[in-house]
């Protein structure tokens, strides 16, 4: 098995003329990729990076991501890719925990700023480029040979460390290795429909898990990467016209705007064949709209732990059941159990989704208890809540650190959220369980209303009540927004320790 700088190289002889990264500035053949890759290797070993040295970097969609991440991984270095959204604060808590030897960052990330000259661990500091895309760090680099590097670098070794986004406290550094990245690559292009010389758009971020794992499916197939940082739907509609695109990835948020713009003007993206889409479940009507404009759209489910999709949804499978998660990628291995015994459980019982197999990640960065607690006989358990149908078929229904118990029975938040953000009036809803003495706890929801639109409490609650039993919902509490970390998820559990805040204020 090769490691993932062995793979440029092997793409590169295979595929030397073919264009290899597109972005707004610059487009590189694998040829050229690849020289540019050895020049900044080669820097980095001038600047005494050493195998298993962190490399972080705080930078926009760009040409200049993948050649970092893939001169990092020809010299064995660890590739820390960090949220941009965050601010100064979150940033600091990574660079703290993992202690980079060198950070790469964009000149537009003002957060950045107060970090700059403060860690001692910190070797270089360097600005990849200006405001006006001037690239300083390609300037800095050409002087440096352009030969293959010479390092030690093995299959289990680490090449990522990506921070979990903290919804549940705080945030944790997946650990991967070239290994389980190798395997992904392996499952992702084995399962779907991708060719070599297809041309695969991305305008999610890269810093996320399924970034980094499509810039290496890219080398494995031997497709082309064009990355955009910005997102407006006409525009990206038109991107994937002139760019002749075969794949997007996208998330549910991005695809409704897309979705809502074809339907106000025509658009022929002929060569378009699939749309990948995850971060959060696909509505069913969105997957339906699509696919009667005739794109379709592929669902993801997925842990950063398990190196990005752990099942997919296909059309194929009937466009009766988009509400699916879909099936388990290739090499992978999942069941659904009882979250307290751990006993198997049979198609249609709703138990915790546990997967295992060679894309199981290798641990959290310096945190063996919270590893030993998801990690159990080999089995990655998930901590969502789903169950499998007699066809294989995933259907995930919540967190199960959300489900909320009320009198003995279960209330699951997102079944109750998708009811209540059905309200014409309602922007966003997020519901937690708030303790009572008598029936352990009680649901309330955090509602969002729209600008300018009014609602009551007794509204909302009575519209739930019209399709879920009672006790679904006992408290409404409308909010200007909901607490959201830089990944864009709301953090229940601060809505939780505000809600017990108010009942000990009461109290006293």
């Amino acid at each position: 098995m090769s490691v993932i700088g062995d793979l440029l190289r092997h793409r590169t002889r295979l595929s030397p003329e073919l264009e290899a990264v597109v972005s707004p500035t610059k487009r590189w053949t694998y040829r050229e990729y690849n020289r540019m890759v050895n020049k900044l290797a080669h820097y980095l070993l001038k600047m005494e990076v050493k195998k298993g040295d962190r490399i972080a970097m705080v930078c926009k969609n760009s040409h200049h991501f993948p050649l970092i991440y893939m001169a990092a991984a020809k010299i064995g270095a660890i590739t820390v890719p960090i949220n941009w959204r965050l601010k100064t604060e979150g940033i600091q808590y990574i660079l703290e925990d993992c202690q980079p030897k060198i950070l790469f960052y964009d000149a537009q990330y003002d957060q950045v700023k107060p970090l700059l000259g403060v860690y001692p661990f910190i070797r270089q500091e360097i600005l990849v480029t200006l405001e006006n895309d001037v690239s300083l760090l390609e300037q800095l680099i050409e002087p440096y040979p352009d030969e293959e590097p010479v390092a030690d670098v093995n299959p289990e070794d680490p090449l990522l460390i990506i921070y979990t986004s903290g919804t549940t406290g705080r945030s944790k550094g997946v650990v991967c290795t070239h290994h389980n990245l190798y395997f992904a690559c392996i499952a992702n292009t084995s399962t779907l429909d991708w060719r070599y010389r297809d041309r695969f758009l991305m305008v999610t971020p890269l810093f996320h898990i399924s970034g980094m794992v499509i810039s290496v499916c890219a080398l494995f197939r031997g497709f082309t990467l064009v990355v955009n940082d910005q997102f407006h739907p006409m525009q990206t509609w038109d991107l994937l016209e002139s760019e002749k695109i075969n794949i997007m990835f996208s998330v549910p948020g991005m695809l409704n705007f897309m979705y809502e713009s074809l339907k106000q003007r025509f658009v022929e993206a002929a060569s378009l064949r699939m749309i990948i889409c995850g971060g959060a479940k696909v509505p069913a009507d969105l997957i339906r709209g699509l696919y009667h404009f005739g794109y379709n759209v592929v669902q993801v489910y997925g842990a950063t732990e398990f190196a990005g999709a752990a099942t997919f949804w296909l059309p194929e499978y009937g466009i009766e059941t988009c509400e699916s998660a879909g099936k388990p990628v290739l090499l992978t291995g999942m069941k659904i159990v009882d979250p307290k015994t751990g006993e198997v459980l049979p198609p249609g019982k709703i138990g915790e989704v546990a997967c295992r197999g060679p894309l199981m990640f290798a641990g959290y960065w310096n945190m063996e208890k919270e590893t030993a607690e998801v990690v159990r006989d080999g089995w990655y358990h998930t901590g969502d809540l789903g169950y499998m149908d007699e066809n294989g078929l995933l259907y995930v229904v919540d967190r199960l650190k959300d489900v909320i118990i009320t009198n003995g029975e279960n209330v699951f938040p997102a079944q109750v959220e998708l009811v209540i953000n059905r309200l014409e009036a309602v922007a966003e809803s997020a519901v937690v369980g708030v303790p009572h003495p008598v029936w352990g706890e009680l649901a309330r929801a955090y509602v969002v209303l729209k600008e300018g639109r009014s609602a009551e409490a007794g509204e909302v609650i009575a519209h739930v009540r019209r399709s879920l039993p009672d006790h679904h919902l006992h408290e409404v509490v409308f909010v200007e927004e909901l607490p959201k970390n830089g990944m864009g998820k709301v953090m229940k559990f601060l809505l939780r320790q505000e809600a017990v805040r108010e009942q000990q204020s009461s109290q006293d």
